[in-house]
C-alpha cells in the first residue's frame, strides 16, 4: 500500500512541457521547451495532478507542421487505494490533441524523419517575408474554412488555455460560410542552419482574425423632404447566408481575437513583426473599415500601443498634428470642442483603420510628446534635478498642457459617463484629476520605451490575447468592437476607464 504521508501531488504547470523538435540520427533533437503559463482549465483550479512522483507530460511538437506527441513519464505511481486513483492524465488530454498525439513514440520518430518534409511549407499562403539581422521571417496566413489550416489548429489549439488566460478555443464544427469570417495567421523562421532533409520552418507563433460586419449608416447631403411610405413590402423571407451576397464582400471590422508567440520567442521583437504584419493585411484590404483587438493582456497594450505610434508617425498629417492653442476654455463651462480638429483626426483614423478609443489614445500621447518634461506633472519628481535654475516655465506650453489635460478629461467622461453622474461633482473632478495623472504617467513610460527601442522589432515580452470575456485581472479591456456610446465594462467604471 503507498504511504499515506508520500507527495503524491504534482505542480500541472511545472509536470506539462511543451518542446520543439527536429528529426535527428536517432532521437528527435529537441530546440527548445518550455511550461505552460495556466493549466486550470484543464487540471482543475489547484493545477494539481494527484498520484505521481516525479511526472512529466511532454508534448512534443514536430516544429515545422506543429504534429504532436504525448509523452508521459514518472518515477513512482500511486497504488490505487478505495476510490482514491492517480489521475490519467492521458484521458484528461484527450480532447484538447488529435489522436495522432497518443500513438507510440517510434511512429511520431519515423514520421517526422518522412522526406516529405524537405519540400514542406506551411498551410494557407506567404503574406510576407521579413529580413531581420541575418533572420528570414515569414507570416503565411489562410481561411479556416481550409482543411489544412483546421488540422493546423487542432494540433496547436492546447496552446490556447496554455498561454492565454480565459482563452477559449476556436469552434470548428461551425458552417462554412462561418468559417470562412476567420483568418488565420501563422509566424515561422526560415533557418537556415538546419541538416539537409530537415524542413527549414520553425513556428513561432500565430493569430486568429474574425471578421464582424460594419454597419455604416447611410448619410446624403440632400435634406429631407418629408417621410415617404413604402412602395413595396418588405420580405422578411430570407435565410443567411444570401445566395448572391458573400460576407468577403461587406464592409467589416477585423478583430484580431488569438495572438500566442510562443515564450522562446518571446522578447525578441517577434510580436512586433507579426503584429504589423497581421496589420499591413488588413491596412491594403478594402473591406476592413477598421482593425480591432479583443480583450488585449498589458503586455499586448504595450506592443499594440507602440507599434500603432510608430505607424502612425509614419504620416506627415498625424505629425503635423497640434493642439489649437488659441481656445481659451471658460472655467465653469464645458470643455470647448475646437481644441483639436476632429475633422482632420478623423480622415487620417479612417486612412489608418484604427478603431476611435485606440487612435485617440495614441493622439494623446502623440501631443503629449510634444509638451516639455518640465511641464508634465508626472515627470517632475523623475527630472527634478533639471529643473533647477531654469526659472519660470514657458507660460503657453504651460497653456498647451491645460488644454491637453481637459481633451483627455473629455474623453475619460465620455467613457464612462454612466459612474460619474452616479456621484458628486466634487468626487468626480478628484476622479478625473486622478485618471488623468495616471494616463499621463502611462504615456509618459510608453514614449520612454518607444524612444529608447532599437531597429525594427521592439523587445517585449509579450503574453497572449484571446477570445472570451474579461475575467477582471486587471487587463484593459478593449471596447474597440461596439459602439463608441456603449459604455465600458463594470470592472472598468470602478477604476475609470482609460
Amino acid at each position: 500500500m503507498a504511504d499515506a504521508n508520500e507527495d503524491w501531488s504534482s505542480n500541472s504547470n511545472e509536470a506539462v512541457e511543451i518542446s520543439l523538435v527536429i528529426p535527428d540520427v536517432g532521437a528527435p533533437k529537441t530546440l527548445h521547451t518550455f511550461n505552460p503559463k495556466f493549466t486550470y482549465s484543464i487540471f482543475g483550479d489547484e493545477e494539481t495532478i494527484f498520484g505521481y512522483r516525479g511526472l512529466k507530460a511532454t508534448i512534443r511538437y514536430n516544429a515545422s507542421d506543429m504534429r504532436p506527441h504525448l509523452q508521459i513519464t514518472y518515477d513512482k505511481k500511486f497504488r490505487t487505494v478505495g476510490e482514491t486513483e492517480p489521475l490519467d492524465v492521458k484521458a484528461v488530454l484527450e480532447p484538447y490533441l488529435p489522436k495522432t498525439a497518443f500513438e507510440k513514440s517510434a511512429v511520431f520518430d519515423a514520421a517526422i524523419k518522412d522526406p516529405m518534409y524537405t519540400n514542406w511549407s506551411p498551410p494557407g499562403e506567404l503574406w510576407k517575408t521579413v529580413q531581420s539581422g541575418g533572420q528570414t521571417f515569414e507570416v503565411w496566413k489562410g481561411s479556416l474554412a481550409d482543411l489544412a489550416i483546421q488540422q493546423m489548429i487542432k494540433r496547436i489549439q492546447i496552446l490556447v488555455p496554455f498561454l492565454i488566460e480565459g482563452g477559449t478555443f476556436v469552434e470548428l464544427q461551425d458552417p462554412e460560410w462561418s468559417l470562412e469570417r476567420w483568418t488565420v495567421f501563422f509566424l515561422y523562421e526560415r533557418k537556415k542552419d538546419f541538416a539537409e532533409g530537415v524542413s527549414p520552418y520553425l513556428f513561432m507563433g500565430y493569430s486568429t482574425v474574425y471578421r464582424y460586419f460594419y454597419y455604416q449608416p447611410i448619410t446624403s447631403s440632400k435634406p429631407r423632404e418629408k417621410k415617404e411610405r413604402i412602395s413595396h413590402e418588405a420580405n422578411l423571407d430570407f435565410k443567411l447566408p444570401l445566395n448572391n451576397i458573400t460576407f468577403s464582400s461587406l464592409p467589416c471590422r477585423s478583430r484580431i481575437s488569438q495572438f500566442v508567440i510562443l515564450p522562446p520567442f518571446q522578447g525578441g521583437g517577434n510580436g512586433s513583426r507579426f503584429y504589423n504584419a497581421i496589420f499591413d493585411f488588413y491596412l491594403q484590404e478594402p473591406q476592413t473599415i477598421e482593425i480591432t483587438v479583443e480583450d488585449p493582456n498589458e503586455a499586448f497594450d504595450d506592443l499594440r500601443d507602440l507599434n500603432d505610434l510608430g505607424r502612425l508617425r509614419s504620416l506627415p498629417e498625424f505629425l503635423a498634428l497640434k493642439i489649437n492653442d488659441n481656445v481659451k476654455p471658460n472655467k465653469k463651462g464645458p470643455v470647448p470642442n475646437d481644441i483639436m480638429d476632429m475633422d482632420k483626426l478623423e480622415t487620417i483614423r479612417r486612412k489608418i483603420k484604427i478603431a476611435p478609443r485606440q487612435f485617440y489614445r495614441v493622439v494623446e500621447m502623440q501631443l503629449l510628446s510634444h509638451i516639455p518634461l518640465g511641464v508634465r506633472q508626472s515627470l517632475l519628481v523623475e527630472h527634478e534635478h533639471e529643473q533647477k535654475g531654469k526659472g519660470l516655465q514657458n507660460k503657453a506650453k504651460e497653456h498647451e498642457y491645460h488644454l491637453w489635460q481637459l481633451w483627455v478629461k473629455k474623453r475619460l467622461y465620455k467613457h464612462n459617463k454612466d459612474m460619474m453622474l452616479q456621484i458628486e461633482k466634487s468626487e468626480r473632478i478628484e476622479k478625473l484629476e486622478q485618471a488623468v495623472s495616471g494616463v499621463e504617467a502611462d504615456y509618459a513610460r510608453l514614449l520612454r520605451s518607444f524612444d529608447a527601442r532599437k531597429g525594427p522589432g521592439r523587445r517585449v515580452s509579450i503574453a497572449s490575447i484571446g477570445a472570451g470575456p474579461s475575467n477582471g485581472n486587471g487587463k484593459r479591456s478593449s471596447q474597440d468592437d461596439h459602439s463608441e456610446d456603449s459604455g465600458e465594462p463594470v470592472a472598468k467604471k470602478v477604476r475609470i476607464a482609460t
